[in-house]
């Protein structure tokens, strides 16, 4: 179909002087009351891509009439919109659509016919309010399971504020006051042994690592290296680190350079690497 007039219109207002649009009237004795008023129609388009916009919202204000809402619509699926017919005055075309930029152009009617507007929207980056994202690494009690076993209440485990409300001098004193643990006497050079119930020696592990032979812990860590420990009995024992009837020890040790402030010992870790390697060699 051929319209009468095409009037192009951009967010940019390019085509700024063509803003003023009449039809011509016909003689009075030829007009029909289907010819009065002027029909408002177009389409719209993406400026860079020529691509047909859909959804857009088209608002047709009269200027003349203080602001006055004409008419309000949105393009169809293939960007073309229709308005009905518009008594002669001068009007404000209103386009917004969701990541372009809104668009205001003026346009003049008189007389009666149709006016077909091109418009063409271009693209804007659309601002979003700031997204700060927090993430907390999972501690090292955490990852190994040490609250969910302590919540089912088998054992005995503490946290690091409890072993620091207790204020002990060594980390064998921890389990001097737990049920069914027993602690050889320091010797000299040499820490205490952990025993558990009947006497038999409990195995250890050291951060998920099976440390092999009677292990002192004393020997291996300070009370300030400690992050958590845990104590189960032979039938407690959780089966994924125990292989001893008699029971387990596991000792969490706290990540390096966080323990009060001062680095990990050196010492302590070519002690717990001999315990390691012999293990090996003893099962190998």
């Amino acid at each position: 179909m051929k319209y009468p007039r095409s009037i192009p219109l951009t967010c940019l207002l390019v085509l700024a002087g063509t803003g003023a649009v009449s039809a011509q009237a016909p003689p009075p004795d030829t007009l029909r009351s289907d010819q009065e008023g002027v029909l408002v129609r177009g389409h719209i388009t993406d400026l860079t891509t020529q691509r047909p916009l859909p959804s857009v919202s088209i608002r047709l204000v009269d200027r003349d009439g203080e602001g006055r809402i004409a008419w309000a619509g949105m393009s169809d699926s293939v960007g073309v919109f229709q308005g009905p017919r518009l008594t002669p005055s001068t009007y404000e075309v209103e386009v917004e659509a969701l990541g372009y930029s809104t668009m205001s152009h003026t346009i003049a009617l008189s007389g009666y016919g149709a006016v077909d507007l091109a418009i063409e929207l271009a693209p804007s980056a659309l601002e979003l309010d700031p997204l700060i994202v927090v993430t907390r690494r999972r501690s090292k009690l955490e990852a190994s399971g040490f609250y969910d076993r302590r919540e089912r209440g088998f054992g005995h485990s503490l946290t690091r504020d409890e072993i620091q409300a207790r204020q002990p001098a060594f980390v064998s004193d921890l389990f001097r006051t737990m049920a069914g643990v027993s602690v050889s006497p320091r010797t000299l050079g040499g820490g205490g042994l952990i025993r558990m119930r009947g006497g038999c020696v409990p195995d250890v592990i050291l951060d998920g690592v099976r440390l092999s032979g009677p292990v002192r812990l004393d020997d291996l860590l300070g009370v300030a290296d400690v992050e958590g420990l845990e104590v189960y009995s032979g039938s407690t024992s959780p089966p994924q680190y125990s292989r001893s009837t008699c029971g387990t020890v596991l000792a969490w040790s706290r990540d390096p350079g966080t323990a009060d402030g001062k680095p990990w010992s050196w010492k302590r870790a070519g002690a717990a690497a001999g315990f390691l390697l012999l293990g090996f060699l003893l099962t190998g």
